[in-house]
């Protein structure tokens, strides 16, 4: 009596899934006259839905990259306000120093110099400095001339202001000391 029990609800799975089958193949997804989606569902519902959802995700990695570059600002402007600089830059851009009475600037070989506002005097060993513009040497305690340019031939050679707001450009590396 089991056996018939199990057959009958074995054959009545068949049965069902047959004809389940049979009604999803003969069945069409959608005719001209009646679609799966009609158009106006397209149009009215589906295209404003991802528009705003695809708006939104703009205005979400505007938001997300205008955060970030506020932050590489502030950190760059943070950079900026230090006081004395380990290094100036690129070698090919010359850097505003401004210096107080008797502070040096301490140079490596190569770097250039020219005194644009106040006064300085060469210092370091003999020739602390090279002047391009005349093509002489100056001594350590030699006053610099305003809108020469000069040239550090001997690590460690720079100058020392003789006056407060000593304004330099510098091009190379430099310590302020």
């Amino acid at each position: 009596m089991k056996n018939k029990i199990v057959i009958g609800i074995v054959a009545l799975a068949a049965v069902t899934l047959i004809s389940g089958a049979s009604i999803m193949a003969y069945a069409t997804p959608g005719t001209p006259d009646d679609p799966l989606i009609s158009l106006s569902y397209l149009v009215e519902i589906f295209r404003p839905q991802v528009t705003s959802d695809i708006d939104r995700a703009g205005q979400e990695l505007s938001q997300d990259l205008n955060t970030r570059m506020d932050e590489l600002e502030a950190q760059l402007q943070a950079n900026q306000n230090s006081t004395t600089p380990a290094s100036p830059g690129p070698a090919d851009v010359f850097t505003v120093v401004t210096l107080r009475r008797n502070q040096s600037l301490t140079c490596s070989v190569g770097t250039e110099i020219m005194l644009r506002i106040g006064s300085a005097n060469g210092r370091g060993t003999a020739p602390a400095l090279v002047n391009y513009t005349s093509g002489a040497t100056i001594s350590a305690g030699s006053a610099l001339t305003f809108n020469n340019m000069y040239l550090v031939t001997i690590e460690g050679n720079g100058i020392t202001a003789t006056s407060d707001n000593t304004r330099v450009l510098v091009r190379g590396s430099y310590r302020v000391s």
